[in-house]
C-alpha cells in the first residue's frame, strides 16, 4: 500500500513538473526580463517558470490584481491572464456556469482574442464572450 501511494505521488510530481518548471530570475533571458519590467513596472511578488515549449511564465501581483504572463524566449508576449471575481465574468459565460460552483476566476487575452477561465470542480473551463466553451491554442 506505502508502495502504491508513493509511486502516485511520484507520478502527480512528474506531471507537474512536466508542464513547467520554477525558475530563479537569473535564469530568465534578459529580453525577457526586459520586457517584463518595461510592461509591468509595480509588479511585486514575482516569480518565474519555464514551460516545457520553452517560453517564460511570470506570476505576479499587480496592484490588487493577480496576474500571469508568459513571453517566448525573445520577449514577446503571448498570453495574459488576470484574475476576477466571478460576478465580473460576462453574463453569457455565467449563464453556461449557471449551477455549477467556481471557485476561480480569470480574463485571458491571447492572440488578440479575449477568453474566459472558470476553475470548476479542479478543472479549468475556457470560454468566449457569448458563453461558448473553447480551446485555447
Amino acid at each position: 500500500m506505502k508502495r502504491m501511494i508513493l509511486v502516485a505521488l511520484l507520478a502527480a510530481t512528474s506531471m507537474f513538473s512536466a508542464n513547467a518548471q520554477k525558475v530563479k530570475a537569473d535564469k530568465v533571458p534578459a529580453t525577457v526580463k526586459t520586457a517584463f519590467t518595461k510592461a509591468y513596472p509595480n509588479a511585486s511578488d514575482v516569480e518565474w517558470e519555464k514551460e516545457k515549449n520553452g517560453d517564460f511564465e511570470v506570476n505576479f501581483e499587480q496592484g490588487t490584481e493577480e496576474m500571469s504572463v508568459v513571453y517566448n524566449p525573445q520577449g514577446v508576449e503571448q498570453e495574459v491572464e488576470t484574475e476576477i471575481s466571478t460576478s465580473k465574468l460576462p453574463t453569457a459565460v455565467q449563464a453556461a456556469l449557471k449551477g455549477k460552483k467556481v471557485k476561480e476566476a480569470a480574463i485571458i487575452k491571447k492572440g488578440g482574442k479575449t477568453y474566459y477561465e472558470a476553475e470548476v470542480g479542479g478543472k479549468d473551463l475556457i470560454f468566449d464572450a457569448s458563453g461558448k466553451a473553447v480551446k485555447m491554442d
